[in-house]
């Protein structure tokens, strides 16, 4: 795979280790941007991207909420495989235990930086952990929590904790996704050779509250006292998040091509997971979902199924859409062939460079499998354009069989005319995850 690394496309010669950006909104909706159908929200910058780069139409979060969802991503192994398989106060293990994706870019010789909200840990105030992680650069919230206010009261700069004069969580001076950008800017203007920025973004994640002078009316805060910031229009906040977070895309753009380095920079952008239902916000507001089933902590499509947009100038050998079966685990070995480096062995990843280059044999999945412990446990394995979900394991509830091909929205339940198929996809849940001693749940620790 390390061949694809010097390639001749149409454009030049390609850099042989790109700059790699990876942008992960936190619970944007498969269906919030222009170029996967929203019609409501205005997202010229992705929408640009994603005209002049890859569109997937089929890629996957680790899971359906934040934790394990970036767990995989930086291990390249799903959530039957990755340490934390659910929100808690749990982190990643120190090295050598849980390799992550940001470890191996730096000893490739990459610069690496995490922004904005922590995706080695969930809630937990360790900023040494994400450093020891593989991290050089590290700003922004360890605790889950903490990024659930769009004025926090203090960030991390490296493992050194900084006030921020004036923030009370539902208003202040100092928006978590405005410092989180400027951070990113200035990251990318000191930079030299190859860099890994993970700008881990906490919009639109509830408190859905849109940057000031983004809302007509400002905040038109609810009385009374609430977790979230208690806005009287979620939607048109929940909008105003969505369109900030393309302008902040727009910024880093322009920060690369400042420094000369866009076209030889892949930029990935997607969701953690899907829409929410927090804040005042229903998906079904802004058709956050699209033509998918659910949301945030469902298995069904609209809980796991994201955008996700490759920008390359550089690299990418066919722009379009495209409906390669993917899934953030994919991530980090992706990022290996790009570096040339080997990746870890026993990963539930593949590479996906040889669909944004043209080069190589691009492998595909034999299956997807994801695990949610929330809500009585539930799982979903998705196997070719077959998708088994059980909600309710703990009470071993009844397995659902959708074909995904002719049935996107999940609406007609073929489990009772399938039995064989069922069978077989519930044997291979089973021996496809490994027990795991943080996360212990008897529903699925049975053999």
């Amino acid at each position: 795979m390390r061949a694809i690394l010097l390639f001749l496309l149409a454009g030049g010669l390609a850099a042989a280790k790109p700059n790699i950006i990876f942008v992960i909104a936190d619970d944007l909706g498969y269906g919030d941007l222009g170029c996967y159908g929203q019609k409501t929200i205005q997202t010229p910058v992705l929408d640009k991207l994603a005209a002049g780069g890859i569109r997937f139409t089929q890629h996957y979060s680790g899971s359906t909420v934040c934790a394990p969802s970036r767990s995989a991503l930086m291990t390249g192994l799903d959530t039957g495989s990755t340490w934390l398989r659910g929100n808690g106060p749990q982190e990643l293990r120190p090295d050598p235990q849980d390799l992550t994706v940001a470890t191996l870019l730096k000893r490739a010789g990459y610069r690496t930086a995490m922004i904005g909200k922590s995706c080695v840990s969930g809630n937990t105030q360790n900023p040494a952990r994400v450093l020891e992680k593989g991290f050089d650069v590290f700003y922004g919230t360890t605790n889950h929590t903490d990024g659930h206010h769009r004025y926090p009261r203090f960030i991390y700069d490296q493992d050194r904790r900084v006030d921020l004069e004036g923030n009370e969580l539902h208003r202040g001076k100092s928006y978590d996704a405005e410092l989180y950008t400027a951070r990113a800017e200035r990251f990318i203007g000191e930079s030299e050779g190859p860099f890994f920025l993970l700008l881990s973004y906490p919009i639109p994640h509830a408190a859905v509250l849109g940057p000031e002078g983004s809302v007509p009316g400002g905040a038109g805060m609810k009385p009374g006292k609430a977790h979230y910031t208690p806005v009287k229009q979620p939607a048109a906040h929940y909008r105003a998040m969505v369109e900030a977070l393309d302008s902040y895309v727009g910024r880093l753009i322009a920060a690369l091509e400042k420094k000369g380095v866009a076209r030889d920079t892949l930029l990935l952008f997607t969701s953690d997971n899907g829409s929410h239902f927090e804040g005042g916000y229903d998906p079904k507001m802004l058709n956050s979902s699209g033509p998918l089933r659910g949301g945030k902590r469902d298995l069904f499509e609209g809980g796991i199924r994201v955008p996700m947009i490759a920008h390359w100038p550089a690299g990418i050998a066919k722009p379009g859409p495209s409906d390669h079966v993917g899934a953030f685990w994919d991530f980090l070995p992706t990022a290996c062939d790009l570096a040339g480096i080997e990746s870890p062995a026993g990963l539930d990843g593949i590479s996906y460079a040889p669909t944004l280059t043209g080069r190589g044999e691009q492998r595909v999945h034999d299956f997807l499998y994801w695990e949610f412990h929330e809500q009585g446990t539930r799982r979903a394995l998705r196997q070719g354009d077959w998708k088994l979900v059980q909600y309710d394991v703990k009470a071993q509830g009844k397995p659902m069989l959708f074909h995904l091909g002719r049935d996107l929205a999940e609406s007609d339940d073929l489990a009772a005319r399938e039995p064989e198929r069922v069978a077989a996809m519930m044997k291979r849940m089973k021996e496809h995850r490994k027990v795991s001693p943080v996360f212990p749940n008897p529903a699925l620790d049975t053999k």
